[in-house]
């Protein structure tokens, strides 16, 4: 599974790329979404402005990627495993348990 914060015009117009996918509007206008995507596909969502979160067992703190998540309690030290134990209470999509 890999995770992105991007526009909601970035997720529609890439969204039939992802094998299965989920995402959770955000106040700023952007989305943060789960799913499966081929690194082909990748690739260019990230060229359309797509943000990457590290791997969930990546031990590197989000940082500035934090700020979009801020209002959810994630924060700047967080790793992407807490921060997806913080989002599964808004969508159940982003338990890391379910992988």
């Amino acid at each position: 599974m890999k995770i992105h914060i991007c526009s909601q015009q970035t997720i529609h117009s890439h969204g039939k790329n992802f094998k299965t996918g989920h995402y959770l509007d955000l106040p700023n206008g952007k989305v943060i979404s789960i799913g499966e995507i081929a690194d082909v596909h990748e690739e260019a969502l990230l060229t359309d402005g797509a943000i990457a979160l590290p791997h969930m067992l990546s031990p590197e703190p989000l940082g500035e990627i934090a700020d979009a998540l801020a209002h959810l309690g994630v924060r700047a030290e967080h790793k992407t495993f807490e921060a997806l134990m913080i989002l599964k209470r808004q969508h159940p999509a982003f338990n890391p348990s379910a992988f």
